[in-house]
This record gives structure tokens, sequence and C-alpha cells, in this order.
């Protein structure tokens, strides 16, 4: 059975969502979700992740970080944390 984890990449800060819900369309990528942060606050999924069932945890590289793809399958000691994250940061010239 697949484990999926939802999370929300709010102002520089990455967030594990709990509470999922599903907007009703057919579609199942991130945007479609959304989810409740530790403070209880109601936002949208970013990013989703399959997290395998018996992971290695090993520790987080750059094909972690920036990964792509609609379902990331992730076995870090990140938990998903930072899958795909890369992807979400900007740097100021």
């Amino acid at each position: 059975m697949a484990n999926f984890k939802y999370f929300a990449d709010i102002n520089g800060e990455t967030f594990e969502l709990t509470k999922i819900r599903h907007n009703g369309r057919s579609a199942s990528k991130a945007s479609n979700f959304s989810g409740r942060t530790p403070d209880g606050e109601l936002v949208p999924a970013t990013r989703m992740i399959e997290f395998k069932s018996n992971p290695s945890k090993h520790v987080c590289d750059a094909r972690c970080m920036n990964a792509t793809g609609k379902i990331m399958k992730c076995e870090c000691s990140c938990g998903g944390k930072n899958h795909g994250k890369g992807g979400y940061m900007a740097v100021a010239a």
C-alpha cells in the first residue's frame, strides 16, 4: 500500500500537512490537495511524495533535493520533507 505525504512550502519553511483533503477533481497532483499545518492553518499542498513502506533512510543528497515528477518516491532520512525542494528555492543575484 502506498503511503503518501503532503508538504507545503511557506515563507521558506517546509511543513508536513495533516488532515489531508482532496478538492474533488479527478487529478491526483499536489495542487488538488490541502491540509493542516502544525498550528492548524488550512493550506494548499505544494508537493506530495510516495514514502516507501520500508525506507533505507539514507542521507538526503542532490537526487532527493532536485527530484521531479508527478509522484516523487522517497526513502530518505528527511521523510520526504526535502524531496523535490530544490525546485522551489530561489537565489537572489
